[in-house]
């Protein structure tokens, strides 16, 4: 049984047309669903929790942004429930990853009543606010803090945001003092940003783990060690295409599990998890979804 679950809210009433669009098609060919619309996270977020926990569906279907896909995976992880995403949001970076963004609901009905799921791994982290699981990227550092004021951004949407967000910000940033360790390698080490992918890009089709694999059991590291706002700025938009890497004031790292503790928060697909510590743990296989071909 099919759950499709849409935020009524989401980009000015696209994410609602699409998911009638879907639920139309799910109709049509005598499938059974449910279509879970809400305008808040919390209604839907309630309406989850109860859905999923009723046994009943095998099969989820997020119409919106990346933020509600993240919500979608507090309930999926780990369970014999496969995702999939209709994009109706600003970044769709897990759209992206998984070959659907930019896709008609016609083809990505067609993707996931025909095609067997695959297996994604999963960041999970741990901290004093519990535990959460995302797919793409966690930020901490000024790219959080860009997150947060685009976030509060309404007009423009896509990445205009972000580079409003960014020169706004980079005049008084300073660098933060970092704990961390990774794979039980401890350092200190004081950085403008540190970001944990386990997909490569975020805020829109940032690369900023550029050949971060969804599939490979690790997560990428990447650290931004202290720069002039001169040189951050000349790196920042480079992140959108990834080649800001190579870069002789940028460390990268593989691991499986990284803790890091420092006076700031952090962001997991766009959305606040939590402020630091925290440890991230990469979970092979944790996440049943549609692969476009």
């Amino acid at each position: 049984m099919w759950l499709v679950v849409t935020n009524s809210s989401s980009g000015k009433g696209k994410a609602t047309l699409l998911a009638n669009e879907f639920v139309a098609l799910l109709a049509e060919k005598n499938y059974e669903y449910k279509l879970i619309n809400e305008s808040t996270f919390e209604k839907t977020s309630e309406y989850l929790k109860s859905d999923i926990a009723s046994g009943k569906y095998t099969k989820l279907v997020a119409v919106g942004g990346d933020g509600l896909v993240n919500l979608c995976l507090q309930f999926v992880a780990q369970k014999n429930i496969t995702l999939g995403v209709i994009p109706a949001g600003t970044g769709n970076d897990f759209a992206r990853a998984v070959g659907v963004n930019g896709k008609s609901t016609k083809q990505i009905f067609d993707l996931v009543t025909t095609q067997q799921p695959i297996k994604l791994d999963l960041g999970k982290i741990t901290s004093s606010s519990g535990v959460r699981w995302y797919v793409q990227v966690l930020s901490t550092g000024f790219d959080a803090v860009v997150n947060s004021l685009a976030n509060k951004i309404s007009w423009p949407r896509g990445k205009s945001k972000y580079t409003i967000a960014t020169i706004l910000i980079i005049s008084r940033f300073k660098p933060i003092s970092y704990e961390i360790e990774i794979d039980g390698k401890k350092m200190d080490q004081k950085a403008m940003l540190l970001s944990i992918g386990n997909g490569e890009s975020y805020g829109g089709g940032m690369r900023i783990c550029p050949g971060a694999s969804n599939t490979d059991g690790l997560l990428d590291v990447l650290l931004v060690r202290p720069v002039s706002r001169m040189v951050l700025l000349t790196i920042f938009p480079k992140v959108f295409k990834g080649n800001h890497i190579p870069h002789p004031k940028i460390d990268t790292y593989k691991a499986k599990v990284i803790k890091i503790s420092a006076d700031t928060a952090c962001y997991a697909d766009g959305e606040r998890v939590s402020d630091l510590p925290i440890e991230v743990i990469n979970v092979a296989n944790a996440l049943n979804t549609w692969l476009m071909p």
